[in-house]
């Protein structure tokens, strides 16, 4: 018997074991051998809802930018459409979705438990573009990025990040452009800067796509095949033309566009910070400090460009300092307002995220590379508040494009982010405030 012969047995006899195993198990346990990610997310999903309902009895009011958001989507499901509120500066897709649910209509936070399981499939279906590791391991990664602190609390409460982010996560996963355009639309829909992304799918397919023997004919394809990602751009195109020459939507005056470069050296400290558990028990740590330190020269010219960019392009928005819910005043407040010279005294910290960073990423493609940076930065520059949310979308397409991790690294990785997750709810939970100017009102911590 030949070698292709006996492989071809052998598979046969696999497929005949899981099928008999199946059979004796039951249907449940082989729709779990089948699909694995729709039960794991669908559990994720069901204890995701039991923390809902505990926050609920914490907070039972809408808090914080919930109100807007709460409001609206309440507005929906009476069926009244006939204003938006002008507080809200995203499209309403988030509100739509309850609406259609109709259950969490009075309970909006409820619709991200729903929104969780297939925020997890996402994931997974991602992650399998990137790696072959087994099915645990690659279920045990999408879990650690799921629970990204950043990422996690927000999902407790009426936000759009969640949504915004399944649909983005989901439209990179699939190979076929015109269901992908479907799940970017819905990006767009939930936050309109989601058309970067959009666009970053589309590069890569179309460089994919091009033969180089027959350059023309196969871009005509390409852009053929690409044709419902070009009918989502013109569409936004118009709607930016007919919203006068902006992406925000309602109150523009707290949201207008800056040059804030800086932004991308928070981001990549923020991946560095919540990705360490990864970086030092795979060495990157190591390799980017040892990186920069080898290069001195190099070093300081690089720490020269970015001591430009801390003089020229700090932006405090009047947020950042006027709110104190947020991580981010105590951060600014104690290291970055405490004296002239702190912000430049991390100039070093800087760049070395940069070369971590740098070094995890060798093993994917320069086009990916540097479609995900110019789609970062067209999201990020022009935001004028210091936000961690903004760096959720960045950290997980980072997270889920690494090399293959062991059980011990990613069950590090899951209980560093339960532990952070721990104390931050602990505070919003059970340490509340009040404002001397608003004393019936708690305030909570939050990112």
């Amino acid at each position: 018997m030949s070698k292709e012969e006996q492989a071809l047995e052998n598979d046969v006899n696999e497929t005949m074991k899981v099928k008999k195993t199946g059979e004796k198990t039951g249907n449940r346990f082989g729709f779990f051998q089948k699909y694995p990610e729709w039960v794991i997310g669908g559990i994720l999903g069901v204890l995701h809802s039991q923390l809902v309902e505990y926050t609920y009895h914490v907070v039972p009011e809408p808090y914080m930018d919930e109100i807007f958001h709460v409001r609206q989507a309440r507005q929906y499901c009476a069926n009244d459409f006939s204003r938006y509120d002008p507080m809200i500066t995203t499209p309403p897709a988030l509100y739509f979705l309850t609406m259609l649910l109709s259950f969490p209509c009075g309970q909006e936070r409820y619709t991200n438990s729903i929104i969780i399981p297939f925020t997890f499939v996402a994931f997974f279906r991602l992650r399998r573009q990137f790696s072959s590791s087994s099915t645990t391991l690659n279920a045990l990664t999408c879990l650690s990025v799921l629970s990204l602190p950043i990422l996690f609390h927000p999902t407790l409460l009426y936000y759009t990040d969640l949504l915004s982010l399944t649909a983005v996560i989901w439209g990179m996963s699939l190979m076929e452009p015109g269901k992908a355009a479907v799940c970017f639309s819905l990006a767009v829909f939930t936050r309109q800067t989601n058309i970067v992304w959009a666009g970053v799918y589309g590069v890569i397919r179309l460089v994919q796509t091009i033969d180089p023997n027959r350059i023309r004919l196969s871009i005509e394809e390409a852009l053929y095949r690409l044709r419902a990602f070009i009918y989502l751009a013109l569409l936004f195109l118009a709607f930016f033309i007919h919203n006068g020459g902006t992406v925000v939507l309602g109150d523009r005056t707290a949201h207008k566009p800056v040059p804030h470069f800086m932004q991308l050296y928070y981001m990549a400290v923020t991946i560095v910070a919540f990705g360490a558990p990864y970086l030092l028990m795979h060495g990157h740590v190591i390799r980017g400090v040892v990186a920069a330190l080898r290069r001195p020269i190099s070093s300081l010219f690089a720490c020269a460009i970015i001591a430009i960019g801390v003089y020229n392009f700090t932006f405090e928005h009047p947020y950042l300092l006027a709110d104190n819910r947020h991580f981010t005043f105590y951060i600014w407040r104690r290291w970055f307002r405490r004296e002239w010279w702190c912000r430049y005294a991390v100039i070093p910290i800087y760049l070395f995220c940069l070369h971590i960073i740098q070094d995890s990423v060798k093993h994917l493609s320069p086009l990916l590379i540097g479609t995900s940076i110019a789609a970062t930065a067209a999201v990020l520059v022009p935001a004028n508040l210091i936000e961690p949310r903004y760096f959720i979308l960045p950290y997980v397409l980072w997270r889920l494009s690494l090399k293959e991790s062991d059980r011990l690294n990613l069950f590090l990785e899951i209980l560093f982010n339960i532990l952070i997750n721990t104390i931050v709810l602990y505070l919003f939970y059970e340490k509340p405030f009040k404002w001397a100017n608003k004393p019936d009102e708690i305030q909570r911590f939050m990112w």
